[in-house]
């Protein structure tokens, strides 16, 4: 395990700790969410078992690419206020599930392929959804300062997860087509991780149901 690896998962387990802390002040996305950094940090142990034991890690995130959409698209459904948004969100989660089985058996084998056709989509989605919830929330106001809201914090650490990671596989796939060896890839790739948790982190600080009752 390399240092930058060892700090990531540091990062995941005091984001957790938080979440634990706080979690009887959480509204219910953020319980989610709070619940969401344990499941993260888990995939990434058996992903390192994976690669260790097997040489193969792929069934993980393979896993993990469906189970993060679900997750983080289910706190934008109970985010979200508008109806019709919240119907093409629940539509999203239950195509992309279905796209996930063909991909895993006829794309990209679950059992040997990182799955791109996964993520770049769910990325999109994410960004989209991102600058949808930033559109309520100028369209509905809360009289709590934006810096305390966990909303805030939670819709950005998505947007910057969304359209880094977007650049990342996208570059990923152009240096494994041309043999390329960078590391400032796999840098750019943690630097986008850490910052995604810090912001997580801070949305579970900031969330609170005694503040904001309700988002639905």
């Amino acid at each position: 395990m390399s240092i930058i690896e060892f700090f990531y998962w540091l990062l995941l387990l005091i984001v957790s700790g938080v979440g634990i802390m706080r979690y009887k002040k959480l509204t219910l996305p953020f319980k989610i969410l709070s619940c969401s950094v344990l499941i993260v940090f888990f995939f990434n142990i058996l992903a390192k078992v994976f690669s260790f034991r097997y040489k193969n890690n792929a069934p993980i995130l393979q896993t993990e690419s469906i189970t993060e959409y679900v997750i983080y698209a289910l706190i934008y459904f109970y985010l979200f206020k508008n109806k019709a948004i919240k119907k093409v969100i629940f539509a999203s989660i239950v195509i992309l599930f279905v796209f996930f089985i063909i991909n895993a058996i006829f794309l990209q084998p679950f059992l040997k392929v990182f799955p791109t056709n996964i993520y770049l989509p769910t990325q999109i989605l994410f960004a989209i959804f991102s600058l949808l919830l930033f559109k309520q929330m100028l369209l509905y106001p809360s009289k709590v300062n934006i810096v305390k809201q966990g909303v805030f914090w939670y819709n950005t650490a998505m947007f910057i997860y969304a359209t880094t990671m977007f650049l990342n596989l996208g570059l990923a796939n152009y240096y494994v087509a041309h043999h390329i060896n960078d590391y400032s890839l796999y840098y750019f790739w943690y630097f986008s991780l850490y910052l995604f948790h810090v912001f997580i982190g801070v949305s579970l600080l900031t969330d609170n149901k005694e503040m904001l009752t309700t988002y639905a």
